[in-house]
């Protein structure tokens, strides 16, 4: 700040160009501050690695300098961490009486998982400022590295899982007919979001629902019938291992895969009259989707982002489908489905950038279960542009 003043800041893994070669560890990025009384300021313990990461440092040609206002471009979208702090009166338009303000000010303190606004710098750092209404408290003793694999994947996994039918927590198991085995197929079901939709739709519905996922390879099969999946078969063979037809053979199907015109049509032919398809990643595949066979079965096509309740408003309680995904752990019924190439020895922050590190390794598309990354902190006193630590 001017004349002196101290501010307080803090490292970040920054970009100040578009490209995965372009991150780097930034030691004097300000502080975020909270905005108002709904807002909470979190120490970060793990960020959460994400495809969507990569995504957004890719959103431009390599080198191309990120916008001023957004420069360091700090990626990460959910995480693990303490809450340090919560906002006072300000820019939101809430006052401190209200209960999303109530609910911040009893967050502090506490251990959380939370998402992170995709509008503002994210959990490649030290601090983030998250809304409380995307904050939820971890049980006491939980292991916070298990804990930053809920926000992003679980509650995609819990969103999609809801919008073909399925939905998770208690009394979801009343969403399928008594004596009917429904048949969910995911695409794609060795990733994240593939390994908790397989967990919690087994944890709520258990034996009356058969889980199908796509495979590449028969490493990946192994891990998804560990996750809790009744059989697999190839990303190219759903024709041959599925009835398709007019009658189709599946009754729910989520997609984690771009939806290529081969792979769609394959989809469509597998699905039931009245089925239900809800897709996850979009790419250039779906300016070009044919709905003939689909709109012949009077299917539904719905899609996913976990960042639109954001955007729009909070229309979701997402603290409260993680919440719910943290109960299931608890109970045994569910696990954070960390990677088997995932240590604490492997995941600071400064070994995940290296080459080969666990962000290389997402980068290759081929990851089974998630990937987390442990943020050491350190405090920074910055005074006229130099940094103490």
């Amino acid at each position: 700040e001017h004349d002196g003043a101290a501010v307080r800041t803090m490292k970040v893994l920054g970009a100040t160009r578009f490209g995965r070669k372009n991150l780097a560890f930034i030691p004097d990025r300000p502080r975020p501050v909270p905005g108002g009384p709904a807002e909470v300021l979190i120490r970060v313990r793990y960020a959460d690695l994400n495809p969507v990461d990569l995504h957004k440092l890719r959103a431009r040609p390599d080198g191309t300098p990120a916008p001023p206002h957004r420069s360091p471009l700090v990626v990460g979208f959910g995480g693990s961490g303490t809450v340090v702090a919560a906002g006072g009166d300000g820019e939101d338009g809430r006052d401190a009486s209200s209960s999303a303000a109530a609910k911040a000010r009893d967050l502090v303190g506490k251990d959380v998982c939370f998402l992170a606004d995709p509008g503002r710098d994210g959990s490649y750092a030290e601090y983030v400022v998250c809304d409380a209404r995307l904050v939820c408290a971890v049980p006491p003793g939980a292991d916070m590295a298990r804990a930053a694999c809920v926000p992003v994947a679980g509650c995609t996994a819990f969103e999609c899982l809801d919008k073909v039918g399925l939905p998770v927590g208690r009394g979801g198991s009343a969403g399928v007919e008594e004596g009917k085995r429904k048949r969910l197929l995911i695409v794609g079901g060795s990733g994240g979001v593939g390994s908790w939709t397989t967990q919690l739709a087994r944890a709520t519905y258990g034996g009356s629902i058969e889980i199908i996922c796509t495979v590449g390879s028969p490493e990946s099969a192994e891990w998804c019938t560990r996750m809790g999946a009744d059989r697999t078969v190839p990303h190219d063979g759903i024709d041959e291992g599925l009835d398709a037809g007019p009658g189709g053979s599946v009754d729910a199907v989520i997609c984690l895969s771009e939806p290529t015109r081969r792979l769609f049509d394959s989809l469509a032919g597998v699905l039931r009259p009245f089925g239900r398809i809800c897709l996850v990643v979009a790419g250039d595949a779906i300016r070009s989707l044919d709905l003939s066979f689909v709109f012949f079965k009077s299917g539904t096509v719905s899609t996913e982002t976990v960042f639109s309740s954001i955007r729009c408003g909070y229309h979701l309680d997402q603290a409260g489908e993680m919440a719910t995904i943290l109960e299931a752990m608890s109970a045994g019924s569910a696990r954070a489905p960390l990677s088997d190439d995932w240590s604490e020895d492997v995941s600071g922050w400064e070994e995940a950038n290296g080459e080969g590190g666990l962000i290389d390794k997402l980068d290759g598309g081929h990851t089974r279960g998630k990937y987390v990354m442990k943020i050491t902190t350190t405090i920074y006193l910055s005074s006229r542009g130099v940094a103490i630590s």
